[in-house]
């Protein structure tokens, strides 16, 4: 699907927020003051997103991995909403894309990764003296880097506030960053945030149909 092709479902996708309850931020008490500028107002002591700058932020960010993917560039994904987990990874499983999980960012990945990657080497080297126990605690926590080889063109973080290190890193290595925000967290460590709480399962599904049509 084109860009503008899905562009043109924006009454669609503006409905699935509503839907999602996309809009619902957490208590103003904990807000970061950055999001202001992207809430409808305060309602009972919570933030109210303004669904219509969400859209825009959804609208660039969908642009930006458009872009990216069909220019044969990298992307990691990190974090995922557990309820389409097995859905995700099959769409992820069908690009040259990585995905890894909120547990398993080791700070360094990025930026200094000479220690992470002669570890990986020697238990793939001595793999089969491995239980099986140990080899899938492995590949669960290793896994999605197997395959970096070099500094990717884009990082998309679907949970801000459990990937700090990840925001941290990438920053540091002038990687841009998609993350998708809730009103905890500052939309100035995100070159294009995504505002609004997508925690719902029904937001899972709209951020898994948003990857799907990017991909594609």
């Amino acid at each position: 699907m084109k860009i503008k092709q899905y562009e043109k479902k924006k009454k669609i996708i503006l409905s699935d927020l509503m839907e999602a309850r996309v809009y619902l931020g957490l208590s103003k008490s904990i807000w970061d003051p950055t999001i202001v500028s992207y809430l409808f107002g305060i309602r009972n002591g919570f933030c109210v997103f303004n669904l219509e700058h969400t859209l825009i932020c959804l609208k660039k960010a969908i642009k930006v991995i458009y872009r990216v993917n069909h220019s044969n560039k990298q992307i990691i994904f990190v974090g995922f909403p557990d309820s389409e987990k097995s859905k995700l990874t099959k769409i992820y499983s069908n690009t040259d894309h990585l995905y890894i999980s909120n547990q398993s960012w080791i700070n360094g990945i990025l930026t200094d990764g000479k220690d992470i990657k002669l570890y990986i080497h020697n238990f793939l080297t001595n793999l089969k003296l491995k239980k099986k126990k140990e080899s899938d605690l492995f590949y669960e926590k290793f896994g999605g880097i197997l395959n970096l080889k070099k500094k990717p063109s884009l990082i998309v973080i679907y949970d801000h506030s459990k990937n700090l290190d990840a925001l941290k890193e990438a920053s540091k290595m002038g990687i841009p960053i998609i993350s998708f925000v809730n009103s905890e967290g500052s939309t100035k460590q995100s070159d294009y945030p995504i505002t609004g709480n997508f925690s719902s399962k029904l937001a899972g599904g709209l951020y898994k149909k948003i990857l799907k049509h990017s991909l594609n």
